[in-house]
């Protein structure tokens, strides 16, 4: 007997709607002590400390006018939306559905990037120039650009084709009580039903690959080298700054844990698991509740490492913190 999945769908709804305002919330409060309430110059890295949490708002916006979900079956999954906001057509959800995946890069990248940058504020202080002025929109454009990759290659590679709507159809139908008429999004099948590779689908897998890989690997890479020298380091700067550069250590330290458990886990979960051709039956979509909470994990931890914002928070009497 067939189990049907509607009510995860259900669920994960009520979590994207509860990503949504606790990402608008505790993202507006991070940027509005960063402008007005932090007395303390944070230098360029304030820069991301607004960005950041902007795109996360952003991020959980779109997140709730779309409701995207995934379904994942055998050797393939499809990433679809039975929303129409606005009253959009079809094909402009499709498109949506891929600028909602280049914001998730998008987002990757800007982290993996303030990672970089509290690496040369610490070992490299010369090249923190490349963050001041004109040259911070370069690191702007390079997220960008990160995410128009991620979102062009899933809008293209993964468009659903005949064999996708034949491998997926019936059990869509039989979980989720939607045929392929009602969806806009993209989809993958590992498989031909030869047993060999789809290379036109794996392409998009390859391209996520590449782009998630290379941030993290940055990411690892910054972190690992900071916890190994960091305190040699910043012997010769006052007690202060020894300070905010140990709170804004804590901060990525849990920064790359948050990311990795809500982030990188849950996407690889979903792109390599066709790869193995299992007989499974998922509703992956709920780990997409992850990413919705992201924003919001990332503004608080933030705010409650770093002394100036507790200190700030307090100011306004939000004591919980």
């Amino acid at each position: 007997m067939s189990i049907s999945y509607t009510d995860w769908v259900g669920y994960a709804q009520i979590m994207a709607q509860v990503g949504f305002v606790s990402s608008t919330f505790f993202g507006f409060l991070l940027i509005y002590l960063t402008m007005f309430g932090v007395t303390r110059s944070f230098g360029s890295y304030k820069n991301f400390l607004i960005l950041f949490p902007t795109v996360g708002v952003f991020f959980a916006t779109v997140e709730v006018v779309l409701y995207p979900n995934v379904y994942s079956h055998n050797a393939g999954y499809i990433y679809y939306s039975t929303a129409r906001p606005f009253g959009l057509e079809k094909e402009a959800v499709t498109k949506l559905m891929a600028l909602y995946a280049g914001v998730f890069a998008s987002t990757v990248s800007i982290l993996a990037i303030q990672f970089l940058y509290r690496y040369w504020a610490i070992f490299h202080t010369t090249n923190l120039i490349y963050f001041k002025g004109y040259r911070f929109f370069i690191w702007v454009f390079y997220a960008v650009s990160s995410g128009i990759l991620y979102g062009v290659g899933l809008y293209y590679f993964e468009r659903i084709d005949d064999y996708a709507i034949k491998y997926l159809e019936k059990d869509m139908i039989e979980k989720y009580g939607v045929d392929f008429s009602e969806i806009a999004g993209q989809a993958q099948v590992a498989y031909d039903e030869n047993g060999s590779l789809r290379w036109w689908n794996l392409c998009n897998t390859v391209n996520n690959t590449a782009i998630l890989f290379f941030h993290f690997s940055v990411i690892t890479y910054c972190t690992v080298w900071m916890f190994i020298e960091m305190e040699a380091k910043i012997q010769m700067l006052s007690k202060s700054l020894r300070n905010l550069h140990r709170q804004f250590f804590k901060t990525l330290v849990l920064q790359i844990v948050t990311p990795t458990v809500t982030l990188f886990v849950p996407i690889s979960i979903i792109i390599y698991l066709p790869l193995f051709d299992m007989e499974i039956d998922l509703p992956t979509g709920v780990l997409l509740c992850a990413f919705t909470l992201y924003p919001a994990l990332d503004s608080t931890v933030v705010m409650f490492v770093v002394k100036d914002y507790r200190i700030a928070i307090k100011s306004l009497n939000f004591t919980f913190f």
